[in-house]
């Protein structure tokens, strides 16, 4: 069972354990979600299943999700952990270098507010909504232009995540243990659509853009 105090290492080598009894539950449940989602008269459509795998007791949902009638129909997971009073969404990479996206209440409710626009929908179908829209995230280094309180965070505030939907904010970090692939961890923060950042962090975005085609 995933608990907070696990580092990184395994945490990531449960979630990976456990990814072809995700796959085989995913599969077999899309023809039902397929034909739930082909009913819909409202898009975005999404549904969504609870999948506790026994074995271990962590808490999965299982989604499928279709932008609008002639989108493809999306299918994944993402775990969901609970540390005490708090609830985390939890993703993670397979290829490239092993990475952990940790997703907070807080920076699910900014993205509802301040992008979604939707108060009636609930944590796990802002994160389904988040997750499915914005499939590309480019890195991306910042500073104090893009986030003003950079100071407080030090070099766990030195990068951010450009997607179709704004800006993320997130804390970064890494764990190394000697003989096994470096663990990098995505802790996200906040949200904000770049309609709503200021001409300064717009045009450092724009600069942080330009500067990495250039590499």
């Amino acid at each position: 069972m995933i608990v907070a105090d696990m580092n990184l290492h395994e945490v990531y080598a449960i979630l990976m354990d456990e990814m072809q009894k995700l796959d085989w539950k995913r599969n077999a449940m899309f023809p039902k979600a397929a034909k739930e989602i082909g009913r819909s008269i409202e898009f975005p459509a999404c549904v969504m299943y609870d999948y506790m795998i026994p074995s271990s007791n962590n808490q999965y949902i299982i989604y499928y999700y279709q932008e609008h009638p002639f989108a493809p129909v999306l299918s994944a997971y993402l775990c969901v952990l609970y540390d005490g009073t708090k609830r985390y969404i939890i993703k993670w990479t397979e290829k490239g270098i092993p990475e952990i996206h940790i997703y907070t209440s807080h920076f699910l409710q900014r993205y509802k507010e301040r992008f979604l626009k939707q108060p009636e929908l609930t944590a796990n179908e802002v994160a389904v909504r988040f997750l499915s829209r914005n499939l590309k995230m480019r890195p991306m280094a910042i500073d104090d232009r893009i986030n003003k309180h950079i100071e407080k965070y030090g070099a766990y505030a030195g990068e951010g995540f450009l997607v179709d939907d704004g800006f993320c904010f997130k804390l970064s970090g890494e764990e190394t243990i000697e003989g096994e692939s470096p663990i990098r961890i995505s802790f996200f923060t906040t949200f904000m659509p770049l309609s709503e950042m200021s001409d300064t962090q717009r045009e450092a975005i724009f600069e942080e853009c330009i500067n990495s085609l250039s590499l």
